[in-house]
């Protein structure tokens, strides 16, 4: 069995070759996610591990990014303030079925005021 380490560099090489040349923003960041879970879905991995794996490899990609300190910093202080760790439990739910459409209303406002809020 692989360790961490190696897999997360065997992840991140095929999510940076899933992404090609496309810039890394807020404005696709949710596109971001969707191809680093896809990603780790291939591995291994399961469960909670699959979304910190998905996380830790956004991260990655954010802090190597060519952005601005502004715009990086946005773009972490959105996986710290737990929004794409919430984003995905929500596309976890509903692959599972499992998603009550006025809950993810209710998630998604929150999530746009906790920017708004800055």
């Amino acid at each position: 069995m692989e360790d961490t380490t190696s897999q997360f560099a065997v992840s991140l090489h095929n999510l940076k070759q899933k992404l090609g040349d496309r810039e890394i923003n807020a404005g696709n960041i949710i596109t971001i996610i969707q191809l680093a879970m896809e990603t780790v879905e291939l591995t291994k991995v399961k469960g909670k591990a699959q979304k910190d794996l998905a996380i830790k490899l956004v991260r990655q990609l954010v802090v190597d990014a060519p952005v601005s300190d502004d715009k990086e910093k946005l773009l972490l202080d959105m996986i710290d303030q737990d929004i794409l760790s919430n984003t995905i439990e929500l596309i976890v739910k509903a692959t599972k079925g499992e998603l009550d459409i006025n809950m993810a209303v209710g998630v998604a406002q929150n999530c746009c005021l906790a920017f708004l809020k800055r």
